[in-house]
């Protein structure tokens, strides 16, 4: 079986990864993982410039935690699960026109931190907002039988660009075929993979299996920004579980992005990101 190796460049003043794949020779025994400093900037020409502006895609910046801006070529912006102070990150400072929460504690529902008066979606169901079509499925929030105060939280589904984008929140259990269903295959997806709180490395793993992710991207694990006292796991126990076959990047930076061409290819490999965080 032929396996995969990725090249990655980062775009000069943009703080994003383009991914790409060539198909090489063996198959390794862990996920391969490579990340290629980019070569001194080069000025483009008109004709480059022009095209990678009409090429459609998304740009998704990471705060840490569970929260993320997502924004597009068509300058449309989606803010997701921004947090207060008490996590131990800084306080993102972001603006964006629509705002997703996925419940309402203080690590995922700090509204205040994202200017521009954004729409607020935060209830199950479908909701439009800045042209862009939602739909949130509830789901439970902790482990069955435990902690059942922190009650349910709404994962949400939403299109951009033409790439399907999905955030779990703090998904608490497997998802069920129902949830599957309304949720559907993903080109993206944001997924907790700490525990405690949240799905733990196995059930993250099964949960973009589940969902056919083509991109994933791991949130709300231990760094050493958290709090120390925050029960939750390092990302690193994820990575150890995911297929040899699915190709790692770490990025040194908080953003990557993504475009439609790369999500369309055909037979392409699963491609975990791990983002830093500003």
């Amino acid at each position: 079986m032929n396996a995969p190796k990725i090249a990655i460049r980062r775009l000069p003043g943009l703080g994003s990864v383009a991914l790409s794949v060539m198909l090489l020779g063996g198959c390794p025994k862990e996920p391969p993982e490579e990340v290629v400093k980019p070569p001194a900037e080069q000025p483009a020409s008109g004709q480059q410039k022009e095209a990678a502006l009409m090429e459609p895609g998304v740009t998704i910046k990471y705060f840490g935690h569970a929260c993320f801006l997502v924004t597009d070529d068509s300058a449309r912006s989606v803010a997701v699960d921004p947090f207060d102070a008490s996590v131990g990150y800084k306080v993102p400072d972001l603006a964006a026109k629509v705002c997703l929460v996925s419940h309402g504690h203080f690590d995922h529902s700090n509204v205040a931190a994202v200017s521009g008066n954004p729409q607020v979606v935060k209830a199950a169901g479908e909701a439009t907002a800045d042209g862009l079509s939602i739909v949130g499925v509830t789901a439970p929030h902790h482990e069955p039988g435990k902690n059942a105060e922190r009650g349910e939280v709404v994962m949400f589904r939403w299109t951009m660009a033409g790439i399907r984008l999905a955030h779990l929140g703090d998904l608490g259990d497997s998802l069920s075929p129902d949830q599957i269903s309304a949720l559907g295959s993903v080109d993206v997806l944001m997924v907790p993979v700490g525990g405690f709180y949240t799905i733990d490395a196995n059930k993250a793993l099964q949960a973009a299996q589940d969902l056919k992710a083509k991109f994933v991207i791991p949130m709300h694990y231990k760094t050493a920004a958290t709090k120390p006292d925050l029960p939750i796991a390092p990302v690193d126990d994820f990575l150890k579980v995911i297929p040899s076959d699915w190709v790692l990047t770490k990025s040194d930076v908080n953003s990557v992005t993504i475009t439609k061409a790369e999500v369309d290819k055909k037979d392409a490999p699963v491609r975990v990101v791990v983002l830093n965080y500003e």
